[in-house]
């Protein structure tokens, strides 16, 4: 039987006592070497006060935390402490001191962070070094593994024998303020909604062993007990787990109608009050209690939950606000979502689907009087809602990472298209383009390459031939939001290209590298597995490789305004392209299953038994 209850007992959690009793979260870990040569931040300086007087002569608040570009974080108060939430996928430390670092053959990082489920994941990468390429060093598959609502220390061990972090080359390129990359001096890679109360750069043991730091401490709490979806429908009678909240009295009275919708859809539904309510206060607010623990106790540690709704986007309520608004999260705090990710009415006259993710949400509700609750809506107008599902993001347990309502999907397909082509030796542009060329994702256009029956236009990466060296990406500009907005759920996209197979470059290989996906609401970049791409085998001809990815967000990855994946060529393959075709496969609307990439054949993983 599989164990979810935990690595570190925590006894009195559900009594409501602390838990994680070994660490001091507001001292050094204990086994701190105060002799040694360390640099820090910490939010509101808390850490200066925890060296002992007359000690730690060498510890240096040295740290700058940057925000910029790509590596974007915002001062936030969480369980009453300031910090830092990481709000892009990487988070950067610049350190003073940088120069000191290349004489550490092994780097600790120390990290404390709030271990709420946001948190949790087992990706987390570290890179230090400069540009070109040649001179960065990245280690991977760090984990951050407690979900306790409360702040945790962890300590990671990275090998710096390069030298790498804090090493300046004299052919060293751009931002190397601080010996590393994009100005800091060691980036954290994969860090999107991370919340750090304080980061230090010490010597090998300078804060105790790994292993006495990096304990996994999560609440006593099995959620396998328990549902992860719940459902209130009005119009087919479900009360699954959840049910409107029914206040006679306040600011969240509802009224119950019948026949709302279109001619062909009618519904029962409910809509606020607002003036139409029993004691002459504009009711603006909606609850839903969850019934009977359905997803366990109050007790449980914070979760993101999935909350779908079904409401009239009516014709007269066209730019009208909705969505959660308020709800109790870690440490027992207000949070409010926020209003820029409420849904507008857009007027249609049809039942649309809204879907928002809402994060670190503790189940004690907001003006539910005792019961359990997500978050509580706020309406600009009298919007009607007929069904409301909510589902619970687990981090542990079968259903781990479990999509609780999969096939929400709110999203109109049909304005948009599902095919975009760049053809250069035809000059074709339609809604793809070159992208731009310059970092390290320099290219070349060149004519008449290929056999001598089939010369073409086409590009390739500048490698060490452009004006940075090592340009080993190519990206590719989708236009007119082909495929429509960014913000849309995740797409299948098929992407066939035509290359040739340069004699000259057999063994070189090219293919799809990092892109972006939607993580239940969160924008992470994935990676699409390197044995996926080609290997030139030197026939002398033009070819064509199409893959699938499942999963695409078309934000893009250093290219704009839209894009797909970046992709990826081997140091010596300068392998030209002449033709890209994206196509989307739809789930839904009048396109759904429509592959206009039907006759390729994506490449696929073969494993070894299958050849037998």
């Amino acid at each position: 039987m599989k164990k979810y209850f935990l690595h570190v007992a925590l006894a009195g959690f559900l009594a409501g006592a602390s838990y994680g009793q070994g660490l001091d979260m507001n001292q050094w870990p204990p086994n701190t070497d105060f002799d040694a040569d360390v640099h820090f931040w910490a939010a509101d300086d808390f850490l200066i006060n925890a060296i002992p007087p007359g000690e730690g002569k060498l510890f240096d608040p040295s740290l700058i935390i940057l925000n910029d570009g790509d590596q974007l974080s915002e001062d936030v108060t969480v369980a009453g402490l300031p910090a830092k939430k990481s709000v892009a996928n990487y988070f950067n430390a610049a350190d003073e001191l940088y120069f000191l670092l290349p004489d550490l053959p092994v780097i600790d990082v120390l990290v404390l962070y709030f271990a709420n489920a946001e948190s949790k994941r087992d990706n987390l990468a570290f890179r230090m070094g400069t540009l070109p390429n040649k001179y960065l060093h990245t280690l991977e598959d760090f984990t951050l593994e407690s979900v306790t609502d409360q702040y945790e220390w962890r300590l990671f061990r990275l090998d710096n024998s390069g030298p790498w972090a804090g090493m300046i080359y004299d052919d060293s390129e751009g931002n190397i303020d601080y010996g590393g990359l994009n100005g800091g001096t060691i980036r954290f890679q994969n860090t999107n909604g991370v919340i750090f109360r304080a980061v230090a750069f010490g010597p090998e043991g300078a804060f105790g062993e790994p292993e006495e730091i990096n304990t996994t401490k999560e609440a006593e709490f099995n959620p396998d007990d328990f549902a992860i979806m719940a459902e209130w429908d009005i119009h087919n009678g479900v009360i699954n787990g959840l049910d409107v909240y029914r206040d006679e009295s306040g600011d969240q009275e509802t009224l119950e109608s019948e026949d709302i919708g279109p001619a062909d859809d009618k519904r029962k539904a409910i809509r606020p009050a607002f003036d139409d309510g029993s004691d002459g206060e504009q009711d603006i607010y909606v609850n839903w209690e969850i019934l009977n623990e359905h997803f366990g106790p109050t007790s449980q540690p914070s979760a993101k939950f999935k909350v779908v709704a079904e409401y009239y986007d009516d014709p007269a309520l066209a730019g009208v606000v909705f969505g959660p608004e308020v709800y109790v999260t870690a440490g027992d705090d207000l949070a409010f979502f926020s209003e820029e990710d409420r849904t507008a009415l857009e007027g249609s006259g049809k039942w649309r689907e809204a879907v928002w993710y809402v994060s670190d949400v503790k189940l004690k509700g907001v003006n539910v009087d005792g019961g359990q609750a997500a978050a509580r809506f706020t309406f600009g107008g009298p919007v009607y809602i007929s069904r409301l599902r909510l589902g619970v993001i687990r981090t542990s347990g079968v259903n781990e990472g479990v999509d609780p309502i999969p096939d929400a999907y709110p999203f109109d397909p049909d304005p948009y298209g599902i095919y975009a082509e760049l053809d250069l030796d035809q000059g074709v542009v339609d809604n793809l383009d070159v992208g731009s060329n310059g970092g390290d994702q320099e290219y070349i256009i060149e004519n008449n390459i290929g056999p001598a029956g089939d010369q073409r236009t086409a590009l390739r990466p500048a490698l060490e031939d452009g004006s940075d060296p090592f340009d080993r990406y190519v990206n590719f500009s989708l236009l007119n939001e082909v495929f429509g907005p960014s913000d849309q759920p995740n797409a299948v996209l098929k992407a066939a290209v035509d290359y040739y197979d340069d004699p000259n470059l057999a063994g070189e290989r090219f293919g799809p590298e990092v892109y972006q996906s939607d993580v239940f609401g969160t924008l992470q970049y994935k990676y699409f597995p390197g044995e996926l791409r080609v290997t030139l085998e030197g026939s002398g001809e033009w070819k064509t490789a199409v893959w699938r990815i499942d999963n695409m967000n078309f934000s893009g990855v250093n290219q704009g305004p839209q894009a797909a994946a970046r992709f990826w060529f081997s140091d010596s393959g300068a392998i030209y392209i002449s033709r890209v075709r994206y196509a989307v496969i739809r789930p839904a609307g009048v396109n759904a299953g429509v592959d206009m990439l039907a006759e390729y054949e994506p490449i696929v993983r073969v494993s070894a038994w299958e050849l037998y």
